[in-house]
């Protein structure tokens, strides 16, 4: 099977002007106008919404936190709330999964997998709880999420891995809509600094070799 795709890396970049970028893709994508794509980024500080859970779950006051500066998004992906920001690798694939014959859970699958490839090479081991929400854990700690969203058989959204982020902010909600779930980080489990650059050559290069793809710039 020939999988071909664009990666951009696109560096920091602020949530809204990237959930646009997304949707623009898609509706390239289900028109056939481009290829499948795949874009990483790192956020500027924010807390996004799934689509089921408009309601944000935090443990503080949304007053509290636009006293912070942070901004809270609704999103069409499956999940609850997250946190992005500087330090966390995400990474979203806009995918027609007909053309790569992938049902939508193999899909998410394959991102978890993903990222527990990309733990291996910190040295990392990353695992799934069955009885949990998606995503990958080490030991009892979440460290990598996935959401995402499908139009027209073709995804959005994705997965996003924790490297180097502040991990503050994660104490200001209930993470996937959990109370106690522990947040963890490759530095934190490390204990040591990370180059975002080059996680996400890592993360990428796991990704083509996962879906056996070609990769163009």
């Amino acid at each position: 099977m020939d999988r071909t795709l664009t990666l951009i890396n696109l560096g920091r970049t602020d949530y809204n002007q990237c959930l646009t970028l997304q949707r623009d893709i898609q509706k390239q994508r289900v028109k056939g106008i481009i290829e499948n794509t795949l874009l990483i980024t790192e956020h500027n500080p924010v807390f996004t919404l799934g689509r089921n859970h408009p309601t944000p779950n935090l443990k503080v006051s949304t007053r509290q936190i636009e006293a912070e500066g942070i901004p809270i998004v609704q999103t069409e992906r499956g999940g609850d709330i997250t946190y992005h920001g500087p330090g966390q690798l995400v990474a979203y694939g806009i995918i027609a999964l007909r053309e790569w014959d992938l049902s939508a859970y193999a899909y998410i699958d394959a991102l978890e997998e993903i990222m527990i490839r990309s733990l291996k090479t910190w040295g990392l081991t990353g695992e799934r709880k069955q009885k949990m929400t998606r995503g990958v854990w080490v030991d009892t700690k979440k460290i990598g999420s996935v959401g995402i969203s499908i139009k027209r058989g073709v995804t959005m959204h994705g997965a996003s891995l924790n490297v180097a982020p502040e991990m503050i902010h994660f104490s200001l909600m209930n993470p996937c809509g959990f109370e106690n779930l522990e947040i963890t980080s490759v530095q934190k489990e490390c204990a040591a600094s990370y180059d975002f650059s080059e996680a996400a050559k890592i993360f990428a290069k796991e990704f083509k070799e996962f879906f056996d793809a070609k990769i163009t710039n």
